[in-house]
């Protein structure tokens, strides 16, 4: 039987013969078997021959020719029956395994059916057992019609042979022909089962494909028989080998390729493959038909030009609508358009001093003085000074510029324009007539004299934050020292000793800091021979503050005790 290598719906392939001799038994099936056997009988060698052609993948013709012998005995009846005969058929064979499952041509095991119309001649003899005597027999050849049916299974060998087992059962059309005998059963028939060699006569298939290679156009790889013999993956019925998208199914048109959108640009070739569009703009749409793309076209909507992306530019100067912020005066690219009347490269747009140049980074206004303020905002325009300052300098550093400065060379506070309130009582020392001595503003910055006790000496100790150790950067030392020289000079006169603390100080540490000050100055009289009984203390932490608590030369001056000697 033939090797089929395709399904039902494929094209014709290359045609080729066959012969298939065969050997087996044949079995007789008649009114002669008992009635509890029929199917049962004698089997006799038989020999036959096979010669065909392969239609098809799965369909093929056939021609076979059977000499055979039937034989049965049955010793109830006292009767043997023999025949000899040939036959000839005509069968159309169809190859199962094809019809079902894709075709591989190096499969081992193929199942095949067949049937079709014989001529069959054959001459019977009936006898008796005891004694041996004819009981009937034909006088000549008797001739029939017989349909075979039957069913193999083919084992591949190699591209040109194969070893089949075959059976087939051989239908006459009377019940009494063969054995002379009708009992109402069946008509009679003999099966023939086979082992045959099938020979394949057909040229060179190196890929097994089962086109030949002078008809492949792909020899060395397996493919499909409608294609010339080459494969196709995607089964779009273009050969790989033509087919641009050999993975994907797609239009023999287009070279095998798919066109999701119809436009008949392939997808591989289309740049918007999910909307139809134009094949000159490689299947994109063009909505404003500028002959710039949609996906391209920053002004979709309205036709442009195609060195601005499909954008208009009103003005001519190179720079789209969409991106001039002049769009109505010609300007330059590099100002987004717009024009610069002084060259200083700031559009006259963002430039404050249009017609000066300037620099880019005042806004196209000149400095002068190159200090980074604009001439137009420098209050001092011919003096480098401070941004902060509106490009005034300030000698002192602060922070008060100098031309409103009324103590330009000294740090001062700005509360008082510039001038420093060395004694921290309020009034600054450009005005305070006692500025070593904390007074009260009422009497010029100098102390007033309580219920006639009059003070004729003040002093002020500084202290760093959290400390009460004096500062000695501060002549706090050579202060306490002033103190212990007068009083041994004036042992008439009293002391007293006041403690203070800045605002940011602990709240812990409240009044007990300024106590401790206290404490550190009358131990440090102490130790110098000054009695304690001669000093009045008093602990007042964060009160009576004499500078502003949110500076910290304010905070310095208020973290302090001060000292005043009466008589």
């Amino acid at each position: 039987m033939s090797l089929a290598q395709d399904s039902l719906k494929t094209e014709k392939m290359d045609g080729y013969f066959y012969f298939q001799p065969n050997f087996g038994a044949t079995q007789y099936f008649g009114d002669l078997n008992k009635a509890n056997d029929y199917w049962n009988g004698d089997s006799q060698i038989a020999f036959g021959a096979i010669s065909g052609y392969q239609l098809s993948p799965v369909f093929g013709l056939r021609g076979q020719v059977l000499k055979a012998d039937l034989y049965r005995k049955r010793t109830d009846l006292n009767q043997v029956f023999y025949s000899e005969l040939w036959d000839a058929s005509l069968n159309l064979t169809i190859n199962v395994n094809d019809i079902f499952v894709k075709y591989n041509e190096t499969r081992l095991v193929n199942f095949y059916l067949y049937s079709g119309a014989g001529f069959t001649t054959y001459q019977s003899t009936l006898e008796n057992i005891e004694p041996r005597e004819v009981v009937k027999q034909h006088s000549e050849q008797q001739h029939e019609l017989f349909v075979p049916i039957g069913a193999g299974v083919s084992f591949r060998l190699n591209q040109y042979l194969a070893i089949n087992l075959e059976y087939g059962d051989h239908l006459t059309f009377k019940s009494d022909g063969l054995d002379f005998t009708d009992n109402g059963k069946k008509n009679d028939h003999y099966s023939f089962t086979s082992i045959g060699i099938q020979i394949n006569y057909k040229g060179k298939d190196t890929d097994y494909d089962g086109v030949t290679d002078k008809n492949d156009a792909c020899p060395e790889i397996p493919g499909k028989i409608k294609l010339s013999g080459c494969p196709d993956i995607d089964n779009d019925g273009v050969a790989d080998k033509d087919d641009r998208c050999p993975d994907e199914p797609g239009k023999k048109e287009l070279a095998g390729c798919p066109d999701r959108d119809d436009d008949r640009v392939a997808d591989i070739d289309d740049r918007c493959p999910d909307e139809a569009g134009k094949a000159e703009l490689a299947g994109c749409p063009d909505y404003d038909t500028d002959g710039v793309a949609d996906k391209d076209d920053r002004c979709p909507d309205e036709p442009g030009k195609k060195e601005l992306a499909g954008c208009p530019d009103r003005d001519g100067d190179g720079v789209a609508d969409r991106d001039d912020r002049c769009p109505d005066t010609t300007g330059k690219k590099d100002l987004a358009g717009c024009p610069d009347r002084d060259g200083d490269h700031v559009a006259d747009l963002d430039d404050r001093c249009p017609d000066v140049p300037g620099k880019e980074e005042l806004s196209g206004c000149p400095d002068l003085d190159a200090d980074g303020v604009a001439d137009i905002d420098d209050r001092c325009p011919d003096k480098p000074g401070k941004p902060e300052l509106l490009g005034c300098p300030d000698r002192d550093g602060d922070g008060i510029a100098d031309k409103d400065d009324l103590c330009p060379d000294i740090k001062g506070l700005a509360k008082f324009n510039g001038c420093r309130d060395t004694d921290g009582d309020g009034v600054p020392d450009n005005k305070d007539e006692c500025p070593g001595v904390a007074g009260v503003i009422s009497n010029n910055g100098c102390p007033t004299i309580n219920k006639g006790t009059e003070i004729v000496l003040a002093k002020i100790v500084y202290f760093d934050p959290g400390s009460f150790t004096v500062i000695q950067t501060f002549r706090n030392t050579i202060i306490l020292d002033e103190i212990v020289t007068y009083m041994k000079a004036n042992p008439n006169a009293g002391i007293s000793i006041t403690g203070f603390e800045d605002a940011n100080e602990a709240e812990y540490k409240n009044f007990h800091l300024s106590e401790k000050r206290v404490n550190y100055v009358v131990d440090y009289l102490k130790q110098r021979g000054i009695s304690p009984t001669k000093i009045k203390k008093a602990y007042l932490g964060k009160k009576n503050p004499v500078a502003d608590n949110n500076t910290s030369e304010g905070r310095t001056q208020n973290r302090r005790v001060e000292i005043r000697i009466t008589k």
